[in-house]
C-alpha cells in the first residue's frame, strides 16, 4: 500500500494531545506498533499462564483530517492502492464503497440486500471480502469493479475482518478471534484475547499492523493492540479526545474503522456517522515507559 497522494510534510495539523491546538508535521516517525509475532499452533494456546504485563497507553497526534460521509455507519475500513474502501451497516443501508480519501468522492458503490447487515472488510488476492452480522453470509467481490464473485457462509456473527498475509482474521464481538483459511473460510485456529489476564470482549473492527492485531472495542474509546502469539493486549490507543471532538456534532456515534498507511506508518481512524477521517500518529503517555 502507498499513500503518495496524501500530503505528509508541512501540514497544518490539529493536535489533540498535550492541550496544543495546532502544529506543523515534519517527517513521519517510525510507528511504535510492533509485535514481531508469527502465528503458530502452540502460540494460540491459552495465555492464562503468561505474565500479565501492564499494557502501554498511547494518545494520538492528528496529522490530517479527511472528509467522511456523515450518513455512513462505518463497519470496516481498508486502504489499498491509494484508495479507501469502506463497509457500512444497518438493514437497508449496508454497502461497500471505494472512496477518494482526499476529496471524499465515491468512486464506486454497491448496496447490499436490505435484509443483510454489512460488517468488516479486507482485501485478499485482489478480492474484497465482506462479513455480515447475523446472516452468516460472506461476500467476495472482484476488484476493481465490485462484481460479486461468490457468497460463502460461516457460523456465528461477523464483526471485524483483517488478514496477516497467511490467514483471514475475524471477530464476532466476543473476546475470541478466529484465524480462517482465506479461500474456504474454515476456522484454522482461535485466539483468546486478554487484558491483564482477563478476557477482552467486544472486539470489533480489526487491522493487521506490523505483526500486531489492532481492534476497536465496541462502546469503548480505545483501540487494543494485541499480540497474536499470546492474545495479550500490549497497548491501548486512547481515542477519547477525538471522539469528544467528533461527537460535538450531535450525530456521531462510537469510534469504528481502522486502516493502515504503511508508507507513513500512521493510522486512519473514523467512526459511525462521523464527519471526518483522522490520520493519526501514536504518542506514548508520560506514565508509560
Amino acid at each position: 500500500m502507498t499513500v503518495s497522494k496524501i500530503p505528509t510534510r508541512f501540514l497544518l495539523t490539529l493536535i489533540l494531545v498535550c492541550g496544543q491546538a495546532f502544529s506543523y508535521a515534519a517527517k513521519p516517525s517510525p510507528s511504535p506498533i510492533h509485535c514481531n509475532a508469527v502465528k503458530t499452533d502452540s502460540a494460540l494456546s491459552s495465555s492464562s499462564s503468561l505474565p500479565r504485563t501492564a499494557p502501554a497507553n498511547w494518545q494520538v497526534k492528528v496529522h490530517n483530517t479527511y472528509p467522511h460521509r456523515s450518513n455512513a455507519f462505518t463497519q470496516g475500513l481498508f486502504y489499498h492502492q491509494e484508495q479507501l474502501f469502506e463497509s457500512t451497516g444497518h438493514y437497508g443501508q449496508s454497502s461497500i464503497s471505494q472512496i477518494n480519501i482526499n476529496s471524499g468522492e465515491i468512486i464506486q458503490h454497491r448496496a447490499l440486500n436490505k435484509n443483510v447487515f454489512g460488517e468488516g472488510i479486507t482485501i485478499w488476492d485482489n478480492e474484497l471480502i465482506q462479513l455480515t452480522w447475523k446472516s452468516g453470509q460472506v461476500y467476495r467481490y472482484s476488484l476493481p469493479d465490485f462484481s460479486l464473485l461468490q457468497t460463502q457462509t460461516i457460523s456465528g456473527e461477523g464483526w471485524g475482518l483483517t488478514h496477516n498475509n497467511q490467514s483471514l482474521i475475524s471477530s464476532n464481538g466476543s473476546a475470541q478471534l478466529s484465524f480462517r483459511d482465506p479461500i474456504s473460510l474454515a476456522v484454522e485456529s482461535t485466539l483468546n484475547v486478554t487484558y491483564l489476564g482477563r478476557p477482552l470482549k467486544n472486539l470489533n473492527e480489526l487491522e493487521w499492523v506490523n505483526g500486531c492485531i489492532l481492534a476497536n472495542i465496541w462502546q469503548n474509546h480505545s483501540i487494543a493492540i494485541i499480540d497474536p502469539s499470546s492474545g495479550q493486549t500490549t497497548g491501548l490507543i486512547d481515542l477519547s479526545r477525538i471522539v469528544a471532538h467528533e461527537q460535538k456534532t450531535g450525530t456521531s456515534e462510537v469510534a469504528n474503522g481502522i486502516a493502515w498507511l504503511a508508507e507513513s506508518q500512521r493510522l486512519l481512524i473514523t467512526g459511525k456517522y462521523w464527519q471526518r477521517i483522522y490520520e493519526i500518529e501514536l504518542v506514548k503517555t508520560p506514565a508509560s515507559k
